[in-house]
């Protein structure tokens, strides 16, 4: 029996052709693993990433905590070297009383003998550099002047044997060239200068009564 198709040509079924699809199914699964595998890759790196970060955040930490004791110490250092340089300046221009006058009483002769000392002030010229106040071209900006100033001094009042006068002077000189000479205490007072010397009766006897100035070197 023959079969004759009478439907128009635009209404007649198409025969669908499946095999485009399934290689686009293929490659897409392809690209899928391909994608899936480097996400999986790349999220292990990440996490292996983390963990070294992580490790690194804490040698940096231990690192700081290392820092932070080495300027701890930098700072005691420094407090410690401020302290002994301030010491230092301290014993430099301290006056050890007991030892200086420990040694003053080994320069009194046999025959004196001192009676008060304490501490004074002595005024003396001195030489300073002061602001020119009539400068002019080819002027030096700073002149010399004398000016009195005031300077610490150790005052001592004491007594000499003098049954005779020249005695009494050859004693109170024999006591100042032994504060001129000494190594130890001329050092720290310099400049003894005879204030005043008077004979006078002292529990029946002569003597003469002195008042020396040392000045205290700065």
């Amino acid at each position: 029996m023959i079969s004759i198709n009478l439907l128009p040509k635009e209404l007649i079924p198409k025969q669908r052709n499946f095999i485009p699809y399934i290689v686009l199914a293929g490659v897409a699964a392809v690209l899928f693993i391909t994608f899936g595998t480097k996400l999986t890759i790349s999220a292990v790196d990440l996490g292996n990433r983390g963990k070294d970060l992580l490790a690194i955040e804490g040698d940096i930490a231990r690192l700081q905590d290392i820092v932070n004791q080495v300027e701890q110490l930098e700072q005691e250092k420094l407090l410690v070297t401020k302290k002994e340089e301030a010491v230092k300046q301290i014993m430099s221009g301290r006056t050890l009383w007991s030892h200086e006058l420990y040694t003053l009483a080994g320069l009194v002769p046999k025959g004196v003998w001192l009676d008060e000392i304490k501490i004074s002030t002595r005024k003396r010229a001195v030489t300073v550099q002061m602001p020119n106040p009539n400068r002019r071209a080819g002027q030096p900006p700073t002149i010399e002047k004398t000016v009195i100033k005031s300077f610490p001094a150790l005052r001592m009042t004491g007594y000499a044997l003098s049954p005779q006068r020249e005695k009494g002077l050859s004693l109170i000189g024999e006591f100042i060239r032994n504060v001129k000479t000494d190594e130890i205490f001329s050092l720290r007072f310099i400049a003894p200068e005879m204030r005043s010397i008077d004979r006078e009766r002292y529990m029946d006897q002569t003597v003469m009564r002195f008042v020396m100035d040392c000045e205290i070197s700065q």
